[in-house]
């Protein structure tokens, strides 16, 4: 792949329409890619990072030119956390009702030998939790919405 003009050599994985998995030696990047035709919706997601919600608009297919920008923190549209990856969830941090910051740890996942922060992408209410402690979690399983 290319990245600012530089090739960059990185395994890409499809884990299910829509998910992929990146990895790059012993890194590994999630990223969710929401929405269809022109106008889409990536949230990237590295262990022990924030996540990145990206607006992408694709302009011209065939020249695979685009624009991207970061989405903006308010955004009061419900945001649902899916499991990245088929994993176990570790810890469950948050309740309905609670309140979250934008980058705050809501649900711990272990998958593939490594534990996975899932992390609110905007501050928000937690309207539900599709999730416990100890559960075995599916690839794109909702576990916590934000109202």
């Amino acid at each position: 792949m290319r990245v600012d003009e530089v090739a960059v050599d990185v395994e890409i994985v499809e884990a299910e329409a829509g998910l992929w998995v990146l990895r790059q030696g012993d890194e590994q990047t999630i990223a969710a890619v929401d929405g269809s035709g022109a106008k889409l919706t990536v949230e990237i997601r590295r262990p022990g990072a924030d996540p990145v919600v990206v607006a992408a608009e694709i302009s011209d297919a065939r020249r695979g030119k685009g624009t991207a920008t970061a989405a903006a923190g308010g955004a009061s549209a419900p945001v649902t956390i899916r499991s990245p990856i088929p994993g176990r969830v570790v810890k469950v941090l948050v309740k309905v009702d609670d309140r979250v910051t934008a980058g705050q740890t809501m649900v711990v996942l272990e998958a593939m030998k490594m534990e996975n922060e899932l992390r609110a992408p905007r501050a928000g209410r937690v309207a539900s939790v599709s999730c416990t402690e100890g559960a075995t979690v599916e690839a794109g399983q909702d576990l916590v919405v934000l109202g």
